[in-house]
């Protein structure tokens, strides 16, 4: 039960106030980020019920995205703008660095943020609701499983950092187990829960190898920057007219 509340302490403004967490109980929380990220969907499913029942499907779906910043408190989106801007401004790897650990936000990732949350709001309103509660169920899940792969067998990039301690510490039996947790709630969901599965996967280990190349291994940032492309590749997924 202290690893379930520990995720979800670290992935969600949901008041959880653990105390004494020591270093070595954080990478058996691991095993319920999909869980967290289930309990994320299910509350964006049973929030677009309701407001939808008030607002028109466009508005409803910008609360709805907005709602889902509450709850994960744009921590995913604070990271995915850092690796944004550290790419794009970093011509050495300590220059990334640099430009990731620096607490202001640059105009990339600023842009690359709003494009990302237009994109995901425009597709929330266009889904027909036999895709759309599927999509908003799953694909907190899928992001926070594609984390998972990165914890599992990446290597830390930096000598200090919060994601240290998760980098290769995640045992074999805990990550089959995410592993069948997400597989069999993707499969729920028939062919296009599989294939959002797999596209999810096989991307999160794609963006791994790049920054290992790139950068020797991954940091804290890189999982929220992994988590918000894949979330979105999971919607487009669902978006996919056939």
């Amino acid at each position: 039960m202290k690893s379930f509340l520990i995720a979800l302490q670290f992935l969600t403004n949901i008041p959880v106030r653990m105390k004494d967490i020591k270093q070595k109980e954080l990478p058996g929380s691991v095993i319920y980020y999909p869980v967290v990220g289930l309990i994320i969907g299910l509350l964006l499913v049973f929030s677009f019920n309701v407001l939808n029942r008030i607002f028109p499907v466009y508005i409803s779906s910008v609360l709805v995205m907005g709602i889902y910043i509450f709850l994960t408190g744009a921590l995913h989106l604070d990271g995915f703008a850092d690796t944004v801007d550290g790419l794009y401004g970093g011509r050495t790897k300590e220059d990334i660095f640099r430009i990731m650990e620096d607490s202001s936000t640059g105009a990339k990732g600023v842009v690359w943020v709003s494009f990302l949350l237009i994109l995901k709001i425009i597709i929330l309103i266009f889904l027909p609701y036999n895709k759309l509660y599927p999509a908003l169920l799953l694909f907190p899940v899928l992001g926070r499983y594609s984390m998972t792969i990165l914890m599992k067998y990446a290597p830390y990039a930096k000598e200090t950092g919060l994601g240290k301690v998760y980098c290769k510490n995640i045992t074999v039996t805990q990550f089959i187990i995410i592993n069948a947790f997400t597989l069999l709630l993707s499969v729920l969901f028939g062919l296009r829960g599989l294939v959002a599965f797999v596209c999810v996967a096989t991307s999160a280990l794609i963006i791994m190898n790049y920054f290992i190349k790139k950068l020797g291994g991954v940091t804290g940032d890189i999982f929220g920057f992994t988590v918000e492309v894949t979330e979105t590749l999971a919607l487009l997924v669902f978006a996919i007219k056939y």
